[in-house]
């Protein structure tokens, strides 16, 4: 006699096991590489400025090309994963990840260049990002889905971001800002592991009936029932009708959450980028010596990691994902603003690593709330045109800083400006709300839990 059986409730109270552990130090190092690449043009920046004599204004433009780059791969990758599933796409955007990072160390050799060759590494960026997160969420073990979704997400990130700054701080002097290009492209090796082991998303399988291959990801993941698996049926998934799969994400069911993820990430990502990107600039303008500045932005990418994992577990623990977001951004916005403030040596880095903390860890949450605002047959799309509309705020925020930098206050304007963004998120993020199963949804997707 066949058994039925539900492959979300399988991935949902499955334990943390091997499969979890090795999945988990793939993406991660994925994380890594993506962290790296985001964050340092921010230490390439001051190189180029005086090596080719730069203005803020371009320097601004240059900051913000690769963001515009995450844009454009933040919304091709969710009909490429829809179409042709995560896995596929993944591979695709970790070579060119590391494509672009070559013609960066060995053939940029002007403002063009770079800005066209940043624009492909962004391009790459922006499909990794959104493919993690809903990756990551497909995952997680309902217990500990905002645990592990941010473990497995941030850790790698933030150490990626660190490590742009000790790059930049210990190999650009001797050998210029071309090896933290050079460094960037061993991430050929990640793309090489994610082809041998990464697996198919569970919910593309089960959405277009590859039920041989499910049940051998399955087994994979809970190898105590793979004979189960074998002889198993699994449970009929109607996979989306809309002709319009954007059109979707503004119905009623989604229309509240689509304008709140989109609105609140567009916030937060202005104030991210826009901090990560000037910060050691700002900081030089302020009087502090090169190296001491990239070592401040060292301290606000660990600071970082440490805020993501404590707004995770509070979410999991206490008051859910709405509330969290909504205390750590106002945090957030309270130390950005400080930061305009003349500030004696002590007070300085205690500032700038609750900066982190709070700002990073608001984006946390946040990343997860976006992926469970959708159910699966649209998710990929959601998470990926939510990333992609976030990414103008992203975008933003270099540009705008690099605005105010001409001005005679340019370091007070620049704190609160970003102060402001993330006090605007606090408020957006509060008008969110958790979807509620359908009788249609018979997937029952792992929900926000506020």
């Amino acid at each position: 006699m066949s058994i039925t059986v539900s492959p979300r409730r399988e991935i949902e109270t499955a334990p943390i096991g091997a499969f979890h552990w090795k999945f988990g130090l793939l993406v991660g190092l994925v994380m890594f590489f993506d962290g790296y690449d985001l964050f340092n043009a921010a230490y390439v920046a001051p190189f180029l400025k005086q090596e080719w004599g730069l203005h803020p204004t371009q320097i601004g433009t240059l900051l913000s090309s690769g963001i515009a780059g995450l844009s454009l791969g933040s919304l091709i990758q969710g009909w490429i994963s829809d179409k042709f599933g995560r896995r596929v796409t993944m591979l695709i955007a970790l070579f060119a990840l590391s494509f672009a990072s070559i013609l960066l160390a060995a053939a940029a050799h002007d403002f063009t260049s770079f800005l066209v060759f940043r624009i492909l590494l962004g391009t790459a960026l922006g499909m990794v990002t959104p493919l993690t997160i809903t990756y990551v969420n497909e995952w997680a073990p309902k217990k500990f889905e905002n645990t592990f979704a941010i473990w497995v997400f941030l850790i790698g990130f933030c150490v990626g971001g660190v490590m742009a700054s000790l790059v930049g701080v210990f190999a650009t002097p001797t050998f210029g800002w071309r090896s933290i290009y050079y460094f960037g492209s061993a991430s050929i090796l990640v793309a090489i592991a994610a082809y041998i082991w990464l697996p198919e998303s569970v919910v593309f399988l089960w959405n277009k009936g590859r039920n041989v291959e499910l049940a051998r990801v399955l087994a994979r993941v809970r190898p105590d029932r793979s004979e189960l698996y074998k002889g198993a049926s699994f449970e009929y998934v109607s996979a989306s009708k809309a002709k319009n799969i954007f059109a979707t994400l503004f119905q009623r069911r989604y229309i509240r959450n689509t304008l709140v993820c989109w609105v609140s990430g567009a916030l937060s990502l202005f104030c991210i980028h826009g901090i990560t990107s000037w910060l050691p600039s700002v900081l030089i303008q302020s009087g502090h010596g090169i190296k001491s500045s990239f070592i401040y932005g060292s301290a606000m990418m660990l600071s970082s990691l440490v805020g993501g994992l404590a707004s995770g577990w509070f979410a999991d623990k206490y008051s859910g994902r709405t509330k969290t977001m909504f205390v750590w951004y106002l945090a957030a916005a309270v130390a950005i603003a400080a930061l305009s403030m003349p500030l004696c040596d002590v007070v300085l880095p205690l500032l700038i690593v609750a900066s982190g903390f709070f700002v990073f860890g608001a984006q946390s949450v946040l990343n997860n709330f976006i992926a469970m605002s959708y159910d699966s047959d649209v998710r990929s799309t959601g998470v990926g045109v939510a990333v992609a509309v976030n990414r103008v705020g992203g975008i933003c925020g270099p540009f705008v800083i690099g605005l105010l930098q001409n001005l005679g206050n340019g370091v007070e304007a620049t704190f609160t400006a970003l102060s402001i963004a993330s006090l605007l998120a606090a408020a957006v993020v509060m008008a969110g709300r958790p979807l509620v199963a359908t009788p249609q949804d018979t997937r029952a997707a792992a929900l926000p839990s506020d």
